[in-house]
């Protein structure tokens, strides 16, 4: 990928954002000294800059030297501190188009606004004030086309996330629907065989939609492989530990974790703020909800997950979901809640399979909602222990 933006790193001494900054595609220049850095900008002109106050220097009276430049007082500068009184020195320059990050930063955070900032740069015009109509549009199609392609390769992403196969055999099986409320979504879920012989589901929501949504839910499936932990209220505290630390502020993750072993009929569950799984024991034709306590990962790290279990009988049904069924609307304003979700479980015939389960599921939905748009991403799982 190719992001076609030149960025000055000015005294920048930090080796890992420099390879992170390259290897996402932007074109960079390293300068130690200011001449340097006036040099190269009368040599081509540049998106960005980002200047490090790592020395002993008036590093305030260097920010606002940079942006008096004629050539540079329009670009995007970043500059990184090395404690907050630099900081708040900087920003007592009220040095306009300057965004601080205070160390220790994160990468990734420090990365993603600066991709933000040039890109509305580009939209608002303010790097073509002398290009020809013709050429703001030629760009702006190029901005477009880059969008897509990125948007593209997210979806392409996102969807090698998911299983590729279900797992299941002659004593149980496993369906699923995922519907993205746009081309890459927040929602996420994954089942597999263990090499014990159970079968692991996970079913997380991360708040929000869209990229920003998509790419947290690409860190909840890198986490849970690296937790090399299926037991749930284990796997959510390993996954909450590992992700905690690098979730953006105000973004977490709603997950349920579930275990169920098809030679015993055992299912042991955990919760991380997620909407309550619902079982359908068939014996008695009643739903019981598996609920448990939890934060969602990534919001406290210093979470603990309980655990819990049921037993599921021959054609006892598990349904998960994510809070687009309780939470949407229909056209009278009524919320299709879980109390109808439960009795639609209790009306399905005796035998139903676990994808006929979703289906009816996903109609039953869709004909209550009456053609409200939806606000949000759309998933099921079902498993159905069949003996």
């Amino acid at each position: 990928m190719s992001l076609s933006d030149r960025l000055l790193l000015v005294r920048v001494q930090d080796q890992k954002l420099l390879r992170f900054l390259e290897k996402v595609g932007y074109d960079t220049v390293v300068v130690s000294e200011l001449s340097e850095a006036r040099a190269q900008v009368a040599e081509q002109p540049v998106d960005g800059i980002i200047f490090d106050g790592f020395e002993e220097v008036d590093s305030a009276f260097f920010v606002e030297f940079l942006k008096v430049q004629p050539k540079l007082r329009e670009i995007p500068l970043f500059f990184l501190a090395d404690d907050s009184l630099q900081a708040r020195e900087v920003k007592l320059k009220a040095v306009e188009r300057t965004e601080i990050f205070e160390k220790p930063y994160s990468i990734g955070s420090v990365v993603s606004k600066i991709a933000t900032e040039l890109r509305l740069r580009k939209f608002s015009g303010e790097d073509q004030a002398t290009a020809t109509l013709s050429e703001v549009n030629a760009s702006l199609r190029d901005v477009t086309e880059r969008l897509k392609r990125d948007v593209d390769q997210a979806r392409e992403i996102q969807q090698g996330l998911l299983p590729k196969k279900l797992p299941g055999d002659a004593r149980f099986e496993v369906a699923a629907s995922y519907e993205p409320l746009e081309e890459v979504g927040g929602d996420w879920f994954f089942a597999e065989k263990t090499p014990s012989g159970e079968i692991a589901i996970q079913i997380a929501d991360v708040t929000g939609h869209g990229l920003s949504a998509a790419f947290i839910g690409s860190m909840t499936k890198l986490a849970m492989t690296a937790a090399e932990n299926r037991i749930p209220n284990e796997l959510l505290a390993r996954m909450n530990t590992l992700m905690a630390p690098q979730m953006p502020e105000g973004k977490f993750v709603t997950m349920l974790s579930l275990l169920y072993s098809p030679d015993t009929g055992e299912v042991q569950y955990a919760r991380a703020g997620h909407p309550p799984g619902l079982l359908l024991r068939r014996a008695t034709n009643e739903v019981i909800q598996l609920l448990g306590d939890g934060f969602a990962v990534g919001f406290f790290e210093e979470a603990e997950y309980s655990l819990h279990s049921e037993k599921l009988e021959v054609d006892d049904l598990v349904i998960l979901y994510t809070d687009a069924f309780p939470e949407s609307l229909n056209m009278d304003g009524e919320y299709y809640g879980t109390e109808r979700m439960e009795d639609l479980l209790k009306s399905f015939p005796a035998e139903i399979s676990a994808a006929d389960a979703i289906g009816r599921l996903i109609e039953d939905f869709e004909t209550f909602r009456g053609g409200r748009i939806l606000k949000d991403d759309v998933t099921a799982i079902a498993l159905r222990r069949r003996e």
